[in-house]
């Protein structure tokens, strides 16, 4: 039996939920533009594409605070 004793990310978890969200809004949006979109559903469209974008960035600044923590923690043990 080994044991991975190597730290997971503090946000990793996180980090896996908004991808996951991210590429089912992606499928879901590319089946509703597969359609023939009706009027109603381009305002459908419209919010999933905006979710998209807020989940994106959300995305991006999590990493970018994860790089931060990791950038932290490996100063730490330099010292």
């Amino acid at each position: 039996m080994t044991l991975d004793l190597t730290p997971t990310p503090v946000l990793q978890e996180l980090i896996n939920d908004l991808e996951t969200k991210i590429c089912n809004l992606t499928t879901e949006l590319a089946m509703m533009e597969g359609t023939r979109a009706k009027y109603g559903a381009r305002y459908l469209v419209y919010g999933l594409e905006k979710q998209l974008d807020i989940l994106e960035e959300v995305l991006k600044r999590v990493e970018a605070q994860q790089e931060l923590i990791d950038l932290k923690q490996n100063s730490i043990s330099l010292n």
